[in-house]
């Protein structure tokens, strides 16, 4: 399936956000997301379905000064 990751077009083989993150390689610790502009809380992640042509916005912390 192909989707949109921060703008760039990425196929992927799952359609569960949780097991996109992991495929893609990010830290879910680490990470905020959101699924065509809506932040999907981390407790929904196992349960929310990403469709084709979908846009995520994978988005991580900055730390220092």
């Amino acid at each position: 399936m192909r989707i949109l990751v921060n703008g760039e077009q990425v196929d992927v083989d799952t359609s569960n956000l949780r097991e996109i993150l992991v495929e893609l390689g990010y830290q879910p610790e680490d990470i905020v997301v959101a699924r065509n502009l809506e932040v999907i809380p981390r407790a929904q992640w196992d349960d929310c379905i990403v469709d084709e042509q979908d846009s995520l916005d994978v988005l991580a912390a900055m730390f220092g000064g």
